[in-house]
């Protein structure tokens, strides 16, 4: 079932309407949505548990009145929402009658087969690293999460810093996984979950899911309206006796694990789903659609909702299929680096766009050629030391040429890939706030480059491209990934891109039935490896390699040129790796992870030039990792050592086992789909005086 982007004209009976937070401004366009009724789902509690008021619920109702120009109920998801609302004594909006439970889908979380624990137990919980997701005192987490020899507490999604002088010797706290949150509830026993006074929660996933998978649940009192016989209830204090209880009694373990799978089943599992819209069509005095009629077995939510005549808005990007009401034009922006990194990984991302985006691009670099080339349109801006001109200078008349992009080819989304927004960019990004600006911003930052920690919360989205070596990665990017969307490593060449071996050989110029080795050591404008290549070189003729001595496309043919090699401007050398046997190369972004991720063994040559990455991290960690060999630009008297080293079958052989164990998926999709995602999304996080073009 495709999606909707509120530009199509669309009728239905109910329209959801998810979190209050999501509608506390109107959108910067017209919806095109009509409904009968706006259902609103209140998953935000308007209250905190000290009574600050966390939204105003009269503006919201008021914005989804104007927005879809229907009636509009106040769904709450739990009684804890409910019981607020039904405090309030003036302006109170109309409640639904029943509340609307999140539901879940009981297939994805197994009943529990283990035995009831007897002397040890595993107690646990899985929420987002809040500190109001936890006790507010040391006290009370000590007496939750008691520190005992026959109690192990193990934790997925961290715990605030502050928290973490004050755990237990028996705690193992695990990152947040999506993917792996029933398989880290199947290794518990016991569920417990306490938190803030000074918090509210509105429902309670976690805790549902916890209960499906068959775990004793030990909760707040507060819960009970809820989650009735399918928990536990009792104070932080009390945890100790009711662990005590049940492992003293494995029958009683048994008995409380199946009422809580049984309680998900009656209340909150996705198989409610028909008798669920039939209670609202008769609630609401609405004609009930025949699809509602004969359901009478568990169906597909998405489905159902098709034939139902209701849709569904979410507060965020939702999945993006093909649009019919017109594509979305997004401005790829890169920079003038050193070598080709930030125009390839845009290309990379451009090229895996959907058909509803139309990718443009706008760049410093004399790459121009190349992104032409790949069939993009491209308009060239020189850098300020080409033409020489000052920086203030060129930045005016750059925020000038940027701003006039946008606005000849009505550009949606921005996509910038550098390590610094420069002023001109920034310029035009405070003017046009109605756009989604993106910044693409890889790590390994060396620690003497400096970074404004709050610049990237002046961009929509923030992405950083996997890093195979990010385990060693402890520059200034590392402390500011909060709210950075992090992807796989992006690359422009999959796997399954390449020439054949012969196609590949009759292009580089070589024989295919021979070794050969590609050397490329970058741009070399800001490096010297002029002692090293040739030493490089003629250790590989020493050895009857075949040389591909590539040349930077953008640069002239050497005139250094060594005889018995194949002198190549080469573009992109991944299409080509079918008929490399070694690389050498630069350990730069792209190069690195072409070579790593396309299994091919490499002398990774880091460039060090202090305005560089840590290029020597990630050439050292290949070699610990046996995935390569390290070889420094100082150290051309080991050159002839690391290419007999690099060409032996202990190391090839060590390579190749451990490259087959990488598991790869190209980031370039995820990066793709992310900002798609925020090309079609219905903005309503900005006050509209602070979401309009201001030109």
């Amino acid at each position: 079932m495709p999606w909707l982007t509120g530009e199509e004209a669309v009728e239905c009976d109910i329209l959801f309407a998810h979190n209050p937070l999501a509608f506390a401004h109107m959108p910067t366009r017209p919806l095109r949505l009509r409904s009968k009724v706006v259902l609103l789902a209140v998953q935000h509690p308007p209250f905190d548990g000290a009574g600050n008021a966390q939204y105003n619920f009269e503006v919201v109702k008021r914005n989804l009145e104007r927005m879809f120009g229907a009636p509009v109920i106040f769904a709450p998801v739990g009684p804890k929402v409910r019981h607020q609302f039904e405090d309030i004594i003036a302006g109170r909006p109309e409640l639904l009658r029943h509340d609307l439970f999140n539901l879940i889908d009981l297939d994805e979380w197994p009943i529990r087969t283990a035995q009831p624990p007897c002397e040890r137990a595993v107690i646990g919980r899985h929420s987002r690293c809040d500190l109001l997701k936890w006790p507010d005192t040391e006290a009370e987490l000590r007496a939750a999460y008691p520190d005992l020899g026959n109690v192990q507490i193990k934790v997925m999604g961290g715990v605030p810093e502050q928290i973490v002088p004050l755990i237990g010797s028996n705690w193992n706290i695990l990152p947040y996984s999506n993917s792996g949150v029933p398989q880290f509830l199947s290794k518990l026993d016991f569920y417990v979950f306490f938190h803030s006074r000074r918090w509210v929660e509105a429902f309670g996933i976690g805790i549902a899911e916890a209960m499906a998978s068959g775990l004793v649940t030990i909760l707040d009192p507060s819960f009970r309206d809820l989650f009735e016989d399918g928990a536990v209830y009792c104070r932080p204090e009390e945890t100790t006796k009711v662990l005590q209880r049940f492992l003293a009694s494995p029958e009683a373990f048994r008995a409380q694990s199946a009422a809580a799978r049984t309680l998900v089943e009656k209340k909150f599992s996705t198989s409610r789903y028909p008798d669920r819209m039939r209670e609202l069509y008769d609630e609401l005095g609405l004609c009930l659609p025949p699809a509602l009629v004969t359901a009478g077995n568990p169906v597909d939510a998405d489905a159902l909702s098709a034939s139902s005549g209701h849709a569904t808005v979410r507060s965020g990007p939702g999945r993006s299929q093909r649009s019919p009401t017109g594509r979305r034009r997004v401005l790829f922006v890169a920079t003038n680096g050193i070598g080709l990194g930030h125009i390839t990984r845009l290309m990379a991302i451009a090229e895996r766009m959907s058909p509803d985006m139309e990718p443009v691009f706008l760049t410093m670099s004399a790459g121009s050629s190349i992104i032409e080339a790949r069939g993009h349109p491209v308009d060239y801006i020189p850098s300020a030391p080409k033409i020489g001109v000052t920086d203030d200078s060129w930045n005016e008349v750059f925020a000038q040429e940027l701003l006039a992009a946008v606005e000849a080819f009505a550009i949606n989304s921005v996509v910038f890939d550098s390590n610094h927004p420069f002023p001109g960019l920034l310029k035009v990004l405070a003017a046009r706030p109605d756009l989604n600006w993106v910044w693409i911003r890889r790590g390994m930052w060396a620690s003497r480059h400096d970074l404004d920690p709050l610049m990237q919360h002046r961009f929509d989205m923030v992405i950083e491209p996997g890093e195979f070596a990010a385990d060693e990665d402890h520059g200034i990017t590392a402390q500011l990934r909060a709210g950075v969307i992090g992807v796989s490593p992006i690359l422009l060449i999959d796997n399954d891109d390449r020439l054949s071996r012969a196609e590949a050989a009759s292009a580089l110029g070589v024989d295919p039935a021979g070794l050969v080795a590609v050397v490329q050591l970058g741009s070399e404008r800001n490096f010297d490896v002029s002692r090293l290549r040739p030493a490089i070189i003629n250790g590989l003729l020493k050895h009857g390699v075949q040389v591909v001595d590539a040349i930077n496309p953008l640069a002239a043919k050497r005139e250094d040129h060594i005889a018995g090699t194949v002198q190549k401007a080469i573009y992109p050398i991944a299409r080509y790796f079918n008929a490399v046997d070694l690389m050498i190369t630069n350990a730069g972004y792209n190069s690195f992870h072409e070579a790593v991720y396309g299994g091919i063994p490499a002398i990774f040559v880091p460039n060090e030039a202090p305005e560089m990455d840590e290029q020597a991290i990630r050439a050292a960690y290949a070699q610990s990792a046996g995935l390569g060999l390290c070889l420094r630009a100082v150290d051309v008297e080991r050159a002839h050592e690391a290419v007999e080293l690099a060409l032996s079958e202990d190391f090839l052989a060590q390579q190749r086992m451990r490259a087959g164990r990488i598991v790869f998926a190209n980031g370039a999709r995820e990066a793709a789909r992310a900002i798609e995602e925020l090309a079609f999304s219905v903005r309503t996080d900005r006050a509209l005086g602070g979401a309009i073009a201001r030109v």
